[in-house]
């Protein structure tokens, strides 16, 4: 009956008023609309994944050391969730649209100087802009959904834009692992292709959504930019979100390595420094600041708007508590969600052995099951109310991951995995989308922006603030139980044995091979090392081979070579790499394995811990007033 009146007053102001008329146009369009938002959502959540999976070969086309590597990666995650509710905000200031626009141009232009970046720190300051621009875009696909779709459609919007996110975090390290293993025949560093494909994206969004997409924003009244308050949550989330990202690397309370931008250190060392016991670390310093400007940001906003001005974010919207409960919820099941795919993702390559793109296959499962999910979720919610669909798929979410954890295991095959991941798909698809429409269900269409950013940078934060949780306990866990596997493990004295018995060994071959036996302590202290210093290892990346022969000092070369061994004519070495080849394999084989197995066991703990961080959510979500999508009659000069 609802939706009926809606038409009526859409005919009355179309016979009322020509100027009506383009709007009724776009609204005809709607769902074209919904197709360029969705597609640009992808390209926001893809560029944020997608580095996960190129990142080595990222580090390896610029020869950068670890630390600069970093910041490709953290970088856009700080900027993007320390600008989301500036640019909401000004979204609903200035028009949604165009921020949408200009934040999509600034995208094109970005990606496509991180694709063509000379080196990592160009490349670093182009991932800053896309950032920034992502924090453009983000905010306003929600708001133009907001306050465009009404009643049951507004719910199978939400759902298509639900269905889009879970897809694209599947899509991601697909995509990435594709091009980085296929896209050589277009590009030699097939990486860059990852971030030049945007550019003609970019485009048809911009031209999309000139055609589709009608402008809305709050027109009542003369606005005014709140630049304190943009410069205190920039400053203060920004701190909060980089301290999240470094934490687990550079230590929460003790320095554990150098920290370095550019020709910043610290502590005052050289990179490979030994950091003095007891050196604070940095992040403390950066959550003190980060806490004491958020701290200055909600003084300002509450003195600005008692004073009558316009504050950036306007405290008084947690009065409804779709949207309190509704940011509680997303920051806690956030906190589960996002970290259990770096788990996965890292479990399937060190563990199992996997490729980049073999890896991205196995999310397939979960991509389709969530692009059926979301939708569906959508027409469900209009039945029974989205709290009911969202608690039902965050509980399906809670129980996977938990069947996930008790998967991990290397001597169960990969496609053990594809029940649970179907049934993660089918809770992310049922929660994801139904719980940003009831966040945004009771906020006036005007203040869409801001409350569309809010939720998303809680959203941001949850899933920094997850990663690094998560983060800490997979990689402590890895060490923990990896270290003994590799101090007790005899892989090189096997060898060596191996080597021994072997007759049909030229000398040289026999003679590198004993060298290798010798040097496995200090091998396998190495490796020991690497696990303490949170480095990881991979043995088959290694050339226990190479090491060996640079191992033999010069002198030593020159007798050999008298006696016809000449380790520097690259044919005796291929001879001895060839006769050596398949022991080395089995040397290899056995550390990984010790390895792989102390890795799922710190897995299957990162997997349960986000169970419960999700079941936790879902918990909380029962604080959430339940609303069924209802059609309204809403006359805004805003829309």
């Amino acid at each position: 009956m609802a939706n009926k009146v809606n038409k009526k007053i859409d005919a009355g102001k179309q016979k009322a008023s020509p100027a009506a008329a383009p709007a009724a146009v776009n609204d005809n369009r709607r769902w074209f609309a919904l197709g360029i938002l969705s597609m640009s959502l992808m390209l926001i959540v893809i560029d944020s994944t997608v580095v996960n999976i190129a990142f080595p070969a990222i580090r390896a086309t610029f020869n950068a050391p670890f630390s600069d590597a970093e910041w490709v990666n953290s970088i856009y995650s700080l900027i993007f969730g320390a600008a989301l509710i500036t640019w909401g905000k000004l979204g609903d200031q200035y028009g949604r649209r165009t921020i949408f626009i200009i934040g999509a141009a600034l995208f094109a232009l970005s990606s496509l100087g991180v694709g063509l970046a000379p080196t990592i720190g160009v490349m670093i300051g182009f991932r800053a802009l896309q950032g920034l621009a992502g924090a453009m875009m983000s905010p306003s696909t929600l708001s133009i959904i907001s306050s465009t779709f009404k009643g049951r459609e507004r719910g199978i919007a939400f759902g298509v834009w639900g269905a889009t996110a879970g897809v694209s975090a599947a899509l991601g390290p697909l995509l990435g692992g594709w091009l980085i293993e296929y896209g050589t025949n277009i590009m030699q560093e097939s990486w860059r292709l990852a971030f030049i494909i945007n550019v003609p994206l970019a485009a048809i969004a911009i031209v999309g959504s000139l055609w589709a997409i009608r402008e809305s924003n709050d027109n009542r009244q003369r606005h005014q930019i709140d630049w304190l308050g943009i410069l205190f949550a920039t400053v203060g989330l920004g701190a909060i979100v980089s301290g999240t990202i470094e934490g687990q690397t550079h230590g929460w309370l003790y320095a554990k390595k150098v920290f370095m931008l550019g020709s910043i250190h610290y502590p005052n060392l050289p990179a490979d420094a030994v950091i003095p016991a007891g050196t604070l670390s940095f992040v403390p310093f950066t959550f003190a600041i980060g806490l004491i400007f958020l701290a200055l940001f909600v003084w300002w906003e509450i003195n600005f708007e008692k004073r009558g001005g316009e504050p950036l974010f306007e405290l008084g919207l947690f009065k409804y508590l779709s949207f309190r409960f509704g940011l509680i919820t997303i920051f806690i099941i956030a906190l589960g969600e996002f970290g259990v795919f770096l788990a996965i993702s890292i479990y399937l390559q060190l563990a199992k052995g996997l490729g980049a793109f073999e890896t991205g296959i196995q999310f397939l499962g979960f991509a389709i099951v969530t692009m059926f999910a979301a939708p569906m979720a959508g027409v469900l919610s209009g039945r029974f109310g989205a709290k009911w669909i969202v608690t039902i798929g965050m509980l399906c979410e809670a129980a996977s991951l938990f069947w996930i954890s008790r998967t991990l295991y290397i001597d169960k095959p990969v496609s053990s995995l594809i029940p649970p991941f179907m049934l993660y798909g089918l809770g992310v698809g049922l929660a994801i989308a139904q719980l940003s429409n009831l966040v945004l269900s009771d906020i006036p269409g005007n203040k869409a922006g801001q409350a569309s950013g809010a939720t998303n940078t809680i959203r941001q934060l949850g899933a920094s603030l997850g990663i690094a949780i998560i983060g800490a306990v997979l990689f402590t866990g890895f060490a923990t139980a990896a270290t003994p596997l590799v101090q007790n493990s005899t892989a090189f004295a096997d060898f060596g044995a191996r080597v021994e018995a072997n007759t049909s060994l030229s000398p040289a071959s026999k003679m590198i091979g004993t060298a290798m036996a010798g040097f496995g302590d200090q091998a396998k202290k190495g490796i020991i090392d690497g696990l303490a210093a949170n480095e990881g290892f991979d043995p088959n990346q290694a050339d226990p081979l190479q090491t060996a022969l640079d191992s033999i000092p010069s002198i030593a070369k020159v007798a050999l070579k008298s006696q016809g061994i000449d380790l520097d004519d690259p044919a005796t070495v291929a001879k001895i790499r060839l006769e050596l080849g398949p022991d080395v394999k089995i040397l290899q084989a056995d550390l990984q394995n010790a390895l792989a197995t102390g890795f799922s066991t710190a897995a299957r703990s990162a997997a349960l811990l986000a169970s419960i961080f999700v079941l936790f959510g879902a918990l909380s979500s029962l604080m959430l007033p339940n609303s069924k999508s209802h059609a309204t009659v809403e006359v805004s000069a805003a829309h």
